[in-house]
């Protein structure tokens, strides 16, 4: 299957660096093509990150920079139409600048997208989670996954889903992030013209084998979306959603979030979320996993996927 890895960056060295230099410890990184995306504008620091890129072990990655800044909204939305409409990759294994990968994250990730292939109704998988226990009891879950509408962070999303969404994000895309400043992008309209008009048309029903019961999910957004997200990802979560797709995720992390300062983030938020007490052990020498199953317990306790996040 033709794989792609789709590595975003725009002016924080520390985390990018930190980021490709755990993707290049992931041995079957090298097995895939890996494509850089960086924003541009004054604070931009594309030709910083190109030397980082091109000091990694990665054999003849491609790196395409923008020559204004577009803001990570059309940013992804762009990289994503180009990887899977222009370039037709098969599947993009996408990664922004502030995680921090075990070396088996990709292998997990990979594994869990072959093995989800065999449904109707998943939509993309990762490998990242807020899971508080201990080592021991982490160990003995490194097959369970659950449903998520957690953060799009390090997830892998095949090119038959992009094909039934992007209608969704195309239509954002032109209506709210074209010409216009992302951070000043319309809130308040992107939620009550936008994603509650997609809400009240209901979720699809995909048919076929599907992996997801209703009574394990929730709506990544409620009926009144008063202080919902707007951002891309919050919109991709939307077009999954209405298109019939779940999410999945294992219950081990294989990776950190650092994302400590970013658009979306300070210090205060990172703690409120919880990522200062992250309890990621590192499995990669102990466990090859191939097979999974779901992690009923957790699932049939609805509390414990709120909406999107």
């Amino acid at each position: 299957m033709r794989t792609a890895l789709l590595l975003l960056g725009y002016n924080r060295l520390d985390y990018f660096e930190k980021t490709i230099t755990s993707l290049e410890n992931n041995t079957e990184a090298h097995q895939a093509d890996l494509h850089v995306y960086l924003d541009g504008g004054p604070n931009a620091k594309q030709s910083e990150i190109i030397k980082l890129v091109n000091e990694s072990k990665f054999q003849n990655p491609v790196i395409v920079t923008r020559d204004e800044n577009w803001g990570i909204g059309r940013h992804l939305i762009d990289a994503r139409r180009e990887l899977f409409d222009n370039q037709k990759y098969d599947r993009v294994v996408l990664f922004e600048d502030d995680m921090t990968l075990n070396s088996d994250y990709l292998r997990t990730v990979l594994s869990l997208d072959d093995w989800t292939s065999k449904y109707s109704d998943v939509g993309t998988v990762m490998a990242f989670n807020l899971n508080s226990a201990q080592k021991k009891t982490q160990s003995e879950q490194l097959q369970k996954i659950i449903f998520t509408n957690r953060h799009f962070w390090g997830y892998c999303m095949r090119r038959t889903v992009w094909e039934e969404i992007k209608e969704i994000l195309y239509e954002y895309e032109s209506k709210y992030l074209t010409g216009i400043d992302y951070s000043s992008r319309p809130h308040r309209r992107i939620r009550f013209f936008f994603i509650r008009r997609w809400m009240k048309q209901g979720r699809n029903s995909r048919g076929g084998n599907p992996l997801s019961k209703s009574k394990w999910l929730n709506a990544p957004f409620p009926k009144w979306p008063w202080r919902s997200p707007t951002s891309q990802d919050a919109i991709t979560a939307l077009a999954l959603w209405v298109k019939g797709y779940c999410r999945i995720t294992t219950v081990v992390s294989r990776a950190k979030y650092i994302g400590e300062k970013g658009l979306h983030f300070s210090p205060e938020v990172f703690t409120e979320h919880g990522f200062h007490q992250q309890q990621v052990f590192d499995f990669s020498n102990e466990s090859q996993v191939l097979d999974f199953q779901l992690d009923i317990e957790t699932l049939q306790d609805r509390s414990a996927e709120k909406h999107y996040v």
